[in-house]
């Protein structure tokens, strides 16, 4: 086997083995639920399915691809967990090898793009995109992103844009946006690509160069705009102002650059900081915001190609998560694709040192050497996160050793009911109660319902779906919630509340098929007729 083969096939294999643990691990309920335990769409390849996934937004997104991915796993695995991560795991060893491919085209050295993937494979940030089912959108957009440079690069090579490449590239970038729109700031480092040619070639006029991204800006546009309508927004205080935003968001990237570097532990949630205004702080803090600009800039006054355009790349698929109010103020997921030109830029710097060693043999210890450096920390990093994943009480338990955010609370107080531990479930829920949400008091009603307190099961219900009506309405949470309240009122007695509740639940979802049982079930014990 030749150098082309065996370098592609030891970085698949150096990603699957790293994450081959993960094939053991569980649905969470954190959004595995939704997406694919309960998620109606997936289920059969049907013309119904398909029209509905391409043509309208599902739980606050619009990304049909991300949810075909889950239809080809059910269709194969139905709702055994190891068949999902599988494919996770062979989207990130595909992604690795990509990577090397584009490196390779795009900066021309062998052993640096090598180096690169290899990196990438096993770099500790990419535990939650790999290890939780739910993020598999992450993997697929950057599949395509990664189509999508390689493409553009063989479209620009020569003095003639090649047609067929270029159109190919617009296709990949168009099913990255389908799959999630964060890949949208990506033609501003195909302009990076443009404008910082290797030695030698020349460059096309500036007007050239941005009318050639005229086609990525239309479909990327499109796709935003159709996003932004069904996204939820950030609704903690930092949004609301400017100054506080930019403050946030900078302290972001200084532990974004803490997790690349490997020193930080990668952790599923995070507490936004509560920042002061003092000189001091707000600089420290705007010059996070600074700090990957002005590191391209400097390359850029170096003419060091290669640290430019892995400034640049980090810089702009981290931008969507910098630049856009998302509910989650950072997340480990967010440098799954940034964290690629970190990788060529460490990988770089092991060829350049060791290149400085002037005996042969001795050029090739030294790379080993400071090859296995990164690569062991980065592994052992990594494998001490992946256990986390491994089921929801292990990521609960985890979580809230970490950050105070009641989802971490409510998601566990669930994990302890279903354990039958309803003591400490209910002060689990009661820490989470800090914060008015419906899926904590759809909690509560269980936990009652089980204890047998129903008045408090119903009051519970109803607090949930008051702030539903407050801060959204979910029509799939709604019919859900009049479901259980349904449950409660049979317990109570109360048939005609339980068969109007009933209805209310399939007038949300009529595809709820465990309420249009219970409802046939509750007409027939009131001597009903059934309705159609």
């Amino acid at each position: 086997m030749g150098w082309g083969l065996a370098a592609p096939f030891i970085v698949a294999i150096a990603a699957i083995a790293t994450y081959i643990p993960a094939l053991s691990f569980q649905f969470l309920n954190w959004d595995d639920n939704v997406y694919v335990l309960s998620n109606p769409w997936i289920r059969a390849w049907s013309s119904a399915n398909l029209a509905h996934i391409f043509t309208e937004p599902y739980y606050s997104n619009f990304l049909p691809l991300h949810l075909v991915s889950y239809m080809v796993d059910y269709s194969l695995w139905g709702l055994n967990p190891t068949g999902y991560h599988l494919q996770s795991i062979v989207l990130h060893a595909l992604n690795a090898v990509l990577a090397m491919f584009v490196v390779k085209r795009m900066l021309g050295g062998s052993v640096v793009a090598f180096l690169a993937a290899l990196l990438f494979a096993v770099h500790p940030s990419h535990v939650e995109a790999v290890a939780w089912i739910s993020i598999r959108k992450d993997l697929l957009s950057t599949t395509f992103a990664l189509l999508t440079v390689y493409f553009y690069l063989r479209a620009s090579s020569g003095a003639q844009i090649r047609r067929p490449s270029y159109a190919a590239s617009i296709v990949c970038f168009a099913l990255g946006l389908l799959s999630k729109v964060s890949i949208a700031t990506l033609p501003l480092f195909l302009l990076s690509l443009d404008r910082f040619k290797p030695e030698g070639e020349p460059r096309n006029p500036w007007v050239k160069d941005l009318a050639s991204k005229i086609p990525y800006a239309l479909v990327g546009l499109f796709l935003v705009w159709r996003n932004t309508l069904a996204q939820a927004k950030a609704t903690a205080p930092y949004a609301r102002d400017a100054l506080s935003y930019a403050m946030v968001k900078g302290h972001a990237v200084w532990n974004y650059l803490g997790l690349l570097l490997g020193v930080l532990r990668g952790s599923p949630d995070y507490d936004a900081p509560v920042l002061g205004k003092d000189l001091a702080t707000v600089f420290v803090s705007m010059a996070g915001l600074a700090f990957l600009p002005a590191a391209a800039w400097i390359a850029l006054r170096f003419r060091n190609r290669t640290a430019f355009l892995g400034a640049a790349w980090i810089f702009v698929t981290l931008l969507p998560a910098l630049a856009f109010p998302l509910v989650t103020y950072m997340a480990d997921r967010y440098l799954y694709a940034p964290s690629l030109g970190f990788c060529w830029l460490l990988a770089a710097g092991i060829v350049g040192l060791s290149g400085r060693v002037g005996r042969p043999r001795l050029r090739a210890v030294a790379l080993v050497a400071l090859t296995l450096v990164p690569l062991v920390a980065f592994l052992a990093r990594t494998r001490e996160s992946l256990p986390v994943w491994r089921d929801s009480e292990s990521l609960w338990t985890y979580a809230i050793t970490r950050c105070q955010d009641f989802r971490a609370y409510t998601n566990l107080a669930e994990v302890r009911l279903g354990q039958k531990r309803y003591d400490e479930a209910e002060r689990l829920l009661r820490l989470s109660a800090r914060v008015d949400d419906a899926t904590t008091y759809q909690n509560f009603a269980v936990l009652y319902y089980e204890l047998g307190r129903y008045p408090e099961a119903v009051d519970a219900i109803n607090r949930a779906l008051g702030i539903l009506r407050q801060k959204g309405w979910d029509p799939g949470h709604a019919s859900v919630l009049y479901y259980n309240l349904g449950a409660i009122y049979w317990k109570l007695g109360q048939k005609d509340k339980t068969v109007e509740v009933l209805e209310a639940a399939l007038r949300e979802d009529p595809r709820n098929d465990e309420a249009r049982e219970q409802l046939r079930l509750a007409r027939e014990s009131l001597g009903s007729p059934q309705r159609k």
